[in-house]
């Protein structure tokens, strides 16, 4: 062999194992037929299916200043929270002073009413005086008085005919304007008695008494916050329950990053943390619209299910328990599959780079379901092919 032959096949051999070291270092992975199965972690607590709801009373917010202890027994009639009533005094006695006040400006608008009228009567008396007055001695004969002086009488007449009128209108006026002054001061004491009467029926409701025998629990608010001591809470709002701990379900959370193909029916399984070796087999009832954070301050967001069980056990089973449920989406079934990271989307599409000799080729893929770690593959693939798991660099 020449010298120049030997090189040159020197050459070829070190740039093919060059290649072949620059491939062998590129993630790949075998597409096989695999046992393909979607679950979710959730975790969420006990509860039960019914429970006889404590509200907070009243039609105002009220500060919380005792609460009776979570997980108690109580009996029917038994305190199980008390409110701070010192606001509610200070609030009742301000709208017992405002009533006061409008009351004694509807007596001052009465008394001015009363003053102008009798003011327009005294007017009145006057000038029906001065009418006698001037009928009296009224006298048209040219004999005795001059034309101008005639013409006079008679204008004064006409001036008092005016102003009796005038006076009428504004006794009528005075009437119409106080009636209105008093309506609009009447309206806003009313308002205030109102309110008056409102904190003095919290004032009477300031403590909450169970309705019946149970265990008392406390009901979280849709921040998953409980009621506290120096809380304030608004009227109507769920502060408590009495649950019935014959019948009780699971309500799991899932991050909705993670959520795939929830719905109704589903197969659950359920771990109470406080007894991990007993799982509890339950099925989705609801799933939550829209997923929503259930911490306050947290921008994570959630799924809601409520999760019907098909086991209860009243020993273990109590309400507000904390658990970890796995969710069945799908169960196990054959499948070709690839991992998540090996499929790639553009303009709509979704592909893999598949290996063909010492180099890789984009294949369009169909994908169906997935996992937290694989897709399953309808069509552009075959068992046995290998393809990329990372992206590779292009060829010079």
């Amino acid at each position: 062999m020449s010298p120049i032959k030997y090189y040159f096949s020197v050459l070829c051999l070190v740039l093919l194992t060059g290649c072949e070291e620059e491939v062998s270092q590129i993630p790949t992975f075998e597409v096989n037929t695999k046992p393909f199965a979607i679950s979710l972690d959730g975790f969420g607590e006990i509860e039960a299916v019914q429970a006889q709801k404590i509200v907070s009373p009243g039609r105002r917010p009220m500060v919380i200043s005792w609460l009776a202890d979570e997980n108690s027994l109580v009996k029917k009639g038994d305190i199980i929270a008390r409110f701070d009533a010192e606001q509610l005094l200070v609030d009742s006695k301000e709208e017992e002073l405002r009533m006061a006040l409008f009351s004694q400006d509807i007596i001052q608008s009465e008394a001015e009413r009363y003053q102008q009228q009798n003011d327009i009567l005294s007017e009145q008396e006057f000038v029906d005086y001065e009418f006698d007055f001037a009928d009296k001695f009224a006298i048209d004969d040219l004999r005795v008085y001059s034309k101008l002086e005639i013409i006079d009488s008679f204008q004064n007449r006409d001036f008092l005919g005016a102003k009796d009128k005038f006076l009428d209108w504004k006794r009528d006026s005075v009437e119409q304007q106080n009636n209105s002054n008093v309506g609009v001061l009447e309206i806003k004491r009313r308002g205030h008695e109102l309110k008056y009467l409102r904190h003095q029926q919290a004032l009477s409701q300031l403590q909450v008494f169970a309705p019946n025998d149970g265990l008392l629990t406390y009901e979280k608010d849709r921040m998953g916050e409980k009621p506290s001591v120096g809380q304030t809470v608004f009227p109507g709002r769920a502060i408590a329950k009495i649950p019935n701990l014959n019948n009780m379900q699971a309500r799991v959370f899932v991050l909705a990053k993670d959520a795939i193909s929830l719905k109704p029916g589903i197969e659950v399984k359920v771990t109470l943390d406080a007894y991990p070796d007993k799982t509890f087999n339950g099925k989705v009832s609801t799933v939550s619209g829209y997923p929503r954070s259930i911490e306050r301050g947290n921008p994570v967001t959630y799924y809601e299910l409520v999760v019907a069980l098909t086991q209860q056990d009243i020993r273990l089973m109590q309400p507000g328990r904390k658990l970890k449920a796995e969710i069945l989406v799908q169960d196990a079934k054959p499948a070709l599959l690839v991992p998540l990271q090996a499929i790639h989307h553009q303009h709509g599409q979704s592909y893999v780079y598949l290996k063909t000799g010492l180099n890789f080729e984009q294949r369009p893929v169909t994908t169906v379901k997935k996992n937290l770690y694989f897709v399953e593959v309808e069509s552009g693939l075959q068992e046995g092919d290998v393809i990329s798991l990372s992206l590779p660099e292009p060829s010079s």
